[in-house]
């Protein structure tokens, strides 16, 4: 069992949500406070604020349906029914089908309320759910706020390294084409990780306006850090489907290749070092080719991709790989390149010298 940040600020969150409640003499012990705080924990402090203006809305055009139907129509399970769907047809044409949960949640506490006042009561009821969103807001933002930036860095670095492994045990045929195509799938879980602490990441650099120019320059780092290894991943990705066309090169072609992916990844490892302070930030350029070295490795490509092409007049499959795989690790040493750039420049600019990633055992995975 493990207890995370997220879960430790939603039980507070919780907790004070209801305390504020009750100190305000709301009744019902401020549960509605309290759910409302569920709802309104957010993974990201950008996320939180959107949130906070998105459901103080949502939740006040809830109650406002809740009254109008009752003032108008009365109340029973099916009017009860019918108020949701207008609910959640309204706030969908709003754009605010995030927050509908909560706003459901208020509608249906005002309808069966048996308060002689309706009114003050959808107020009351308003009022407590706002109550537990604004403190969901202030956990989330003064409580240990997220760092998404070392949680991103250390989920790319170790897909990286694992990528990495599995390209070199390919290029030896050390790898079992079945168990591949297992670990092929967590490392696209863990692409789409990558995404979505990055989506994070964006939005809280977009609430936090003090280092503003700071943060677009990490964020491009990390989008092209992000690109890079899922170049690193297509290689993996071509080079496992067209296994047996790469094992049918000449021995001399193989080795070629090998050892220019050999050294295209050894410079992706060391740039990672050098994004976290363990390299200095002027090193690192072994790994680029000049552009005769670059020719070379595309002719002998094209040159076998021909002789595949002769020689098999019913089938192209063979030739195709030889391309795709090419293009694949082309692409990937343009990434590098460019992403060895970026973190050159970014580790030069003053400030960002000293910002060096904690060790990968801080990491919450």
């Amino acid at each position: 069992m493990k207890l995370g940040a997220r879960t430790f600020k939603t039980g507070l969150a919780v907790a004070l949500a209801m305390i504020v409640a009750q100190y305000f003499g709301f009744e019902g012990g401020g549960v509605i406070a309290g759910i409302a705080a569920i709802y309104s924990t957010q993974p990201s402090l950008g996320r939180s604020y959107t949130n906070l203006k998105s459901r103080i809305m949502a939740n006040t055009i809830g109650g406002l349906v809740a009254v109008f139907v009752v003032m108008t129509l009365g109340y029973n399970i099916y009017l009860l029914g019918i108020s949701v769907m207008l609910l959640i047809a309204i706030l969908n044409a709003l754009k605010l089908e995030d927050v509908i949960g909560l706003s459901i949640v208020t509608l249906i506490v005002i309808m069966v309320g048996t308060d002689d006042n309706l009114m003050l009561s959808a107020a009351y009821r308003v009022l407590e759910t706002f109550i537990g969103v604004i403190i969901a807001f202030l956990v989330n933002t003064f409580i240990a706020p997220p760092r998404y930036d070392e949680r991103l860095y250390h989920t790319v670095d170790y897909a990286t390294t694992e990528f990495l492994i599995w390209i070199r045990a390919g290029l030896r045929k050390n790898t079992e084409y079945s168990i591949m195509n297992n670990d092929l799938k967590w490392a696209r879980t863990q692409l789409k990780k990558m995404d979505n602490l990055y989506q994070y990441l964006t939005e809280s650099g977009l609430f936090n306006k003090k280092n503003k120019y700071q943060n677009k320059k990490m964020l491009v780092v990390y989008r092209k850090m992000i690109q890079t290894t899922r170049s690193a991943f297509h290689v993996l990705e071509v080079l496992h489907d067209y296994e047996n066309v790469f094992y049918q090169f000449p021995v001399e072609m193989r080795i070629m290749i090998r050892e220019r992916l050999e050294t295209l990844m050894s410079g992706h490892e060391q740039i990672m070092l050098k994004f976290s302070g363990r390299v200095p930030a002027n090193q690192v350029n072994f790994f680029e080719a000049n552009k005769d070295q670059r020719h070379d490795l595309m002719d002998v490509f094209f040159q076998r991709a021909q002789e595949e092409s002769d020689f098999s007049k019913y089938s192209s499959s063979e030739s195709y790989g030889i391309i795709h795989l090419m293009s694949a690790i082309l692409a990937y040493e343009d990434d590098l390149v460019h992403f060895n750039k970026l973190v050159r420049s970014y580790k030069a600019t003053p400030g960002n010298k000293s910002k060096n990633i904690n060790n990968i055992e801080d990491i919450i995975h």
